[in-house]
């Protein structure tokens, strides 16, 4: 009898050590379903390019994190030719994936308190699938009328001439400091030997 509540025992623990490892996929995000207008009219900035998923990756307080993004047409708001743009932490796999094959994103872009870069409007909702030019996605007929709308390029990256030269004039003024507090030493070192 005894052994029987061992083996029952261990048949329990065995089938809830499986019940939590094939649960652990219910820990991912679900977006409700928006409609196109909804994601558009929520939108600050929609661009068409890709993600560069070996760029350094930004954190925030929230499910994205930020990823470079090459930018090749700009169709609302403000857009370098490189962003930072956000991505759901769950859809990382399947983008990177689907990017592979040849695939391109047109991302419609919100802030959000959460990230220090714009992120798609509800996650997947906010990243509509093109390639060869066609909206793989769903809503063809309204994402279509975006893709084939009037677009811009994307102006160019920003410089950092403005950093370099404040990084500069620091070190600049650190080498200073440094070359005159061991003079100021040599000095009182020298004349402590004169006496």
């Amino acid at each position: 009898m005894i052994e029987g509540k061992k083996t029952m025992r261990k048949v329990f623990f065995i089938l809830f050590a499986l019940l939590l490892a094939g649960g652990s996929s219910s820990f991912a995000t679900k977006w409700p379903e928006l409609n196109p207008e909804k994601v558009e009219s929520r939108s600050q900035v929609i661009v068409l390019g890709t993600y560069n998923f070996k760029s350094k990756q930004k954190s925030s307080k929230g499910n994205f994190y930020g990823r470079q993004f090459q930018v090749e047409k700009v169709y609302k708001g403000k857009a370098t030719e490189t962003i930072t743009a956000g991505i759901d932490v769950y859809d990382k796999g399947w983008a990177e994936e689907y990017q592979q094959d040849g695939g391109k994103f047109l991302l419609f872009l919100e802030k959000t308190k959460e990230a220090r870069f714009l992120v798609p409007v509800a996650g997947p909702n906010g990243m509509v699938q093109v390639q060869d030019g066609r909206i793989l996605s769903g809503h063809e007929g309204f994402y279509g009328k975006i893709l084939s709308g009037e677009a811009r390029t994307p102006s160019p990256a920003e410089s950092n001439n403005d950093g370099g030269h404040l990084l500069e004039a620091l070190l600049f003024s650190l080498t200073g400091l440094i070359t005159f507090l061991l003079i100021i030493r040599f000095l009182a070192t020298e004349k402590a030997k004169s006496y």
